[in-house]
């Protein structure tokens, strides 16, 4: 990350400390309790690093469409249906092979995205307005089919069977072991791969320039041959391999099955990831464990303070997020504001003309 997004990230933790002294809780103890919750165990780092590869592979759903110009907002809802159909699939046909497992689960939320760039594309309709309603569309449609079809007959919760023996990888997940069983998968390592992998790609490949040229001036790039349809079609679909994977991680990765309202709103927060991380790939990786930190530690709030709750690192977030933002836009005019005081300084006779 930048230095101005360093600067904003300490801005925004100083304001939550204060906050919390506000309300009459030792602003260190809670910063303790929200940043270095993962270090206490084995288990807290794993269920860390789950929620890290969770925000990775949002945060990069983002921002790969923001290159474009694409506001993508409908990733909470491709990530719900995209672990319904990983668990469907896998309870109706126990014996088909995890690698069609895997491109049904991705095929399903890609469907789902580029619904959001046809109707950008052909009906001009604000990709945000398709998305939001999509997100509640697929969240009902998920709980209507898990209830009446797939419900699993052993239990009374909304959630369908667990997946067959050969379908299975928690039990020989390496991490997992090492982990002492929390939710943490090999699915981390594909999300850090993936990062490296986009940010290889929007460097220093010719494809990944006419992306970023055709997001900062669309004009622009129709008038050398980029078409609305390859670039939107394009960041589309790779964003809905993003949020597939993690339909993916929850089910093959954790849950071993699909449950209904698993994502704890996964895809909106990939959006604060992305957006603290400035669109950097690496940087999301590094974002992506922050708010890991934050979100795990936001459920210790209830236990180890006594007056606050979890919903006080919802505050931090926007807090954070604010405090980034404001940086961005700010610390360009102090430094000018300095370089100009330099300039006075070293040559009055010039700046009195």
């Amino acid at each position: 990350m930048k230095k101005s997004a360093l600067i904003g990230l300490s801005v925004g933790l100083f304001l939550s400390c204060m906050l919390a002294f506000f309300f009459g809780e030792n602003p260190l103890k809670v910063l303790k309790i929200l940043t270095l919750g993962f270090a206490t165990s084995r288990y807290e780092m794993g269920l860390t690093l789950y929620y890290t590869t969770c925000f990775i592979f949002s945060g990069l759903a983002f921002s790969i469409p923001l290159r474009a110009g694409l506001f993508h907002i409908g990733a909470e809802g491709q990530i719900l249906f995209s672990g319904f159909v990983a668990g469907a699939f896998s309870m109706t046909y126990p014996t088909s092979s995890l690698f069609l497992v895997f491109f049904m689960t991705l095929l399903s939320s890609v469907v789902w995205a580029t619904v959001i760039a046809f109707f950008k594309i052909f009906r001009q309709a604000h990709e945000v307005v398709v998305a939001i309603m999509l997100n509640y569309i697929l969240s009902i449609l998920t709980t209507y089919l898990t209830v009446q079809y797939f419900q699993n007959p052993n239990s009374q919760n909304p959630e369908t069977a667990l997946l067959s023996s050969s379908l299975e990888l928690v039990s020989i997940d390496p991490l997992k072991k090492y982990f002492e069983g929390s939710p943490v998968s090999v699915f981390f390592i594909v999300a850090i791969l993936t990062a490296l992998t986009v940010y290889i790609f929007e460097k220093y490949t010719v494809k990944g320039l006419q992306l970023k040229a055709f997001g900062a001036n669309p004009i622009a790039g129709r008038r050398i041959g980029l078409s609305d349809l390859k670039m939107y079609s394009f960041v589309m679909i790779a964003a809905g391999v993003m949020t597939g994977l993690i339909g993916l991680t929850e089910v093959f990765g954790n849950a071993n099955q699909f449950k209904v309202g698993f994502s704890p709103q996964i895809g909106f927060i990939g959006i604060a990831v992305s957006i603290l991380a400035r669109q950097n790939p690496l940087g999301i990786i590094a974002s992506a464990f922050l708010f890991a930190c934050l979100h795990k530690g936001a459920s210790d709030l209830d236990i180890e303070s006594e007056f606050l709750t979890r919903d006080f690192s919802k505050v931090v977030q926007a807090l954070i997020i604010f405090s980034v933002a404001s940086a961005f836009f700010l610390a360009p005019q102090v430094e000018n504001y300095f370089r100009n005081r330099k300039t006075i300084k070293s040559n009055p006779s010039e700046a009195a003309k």
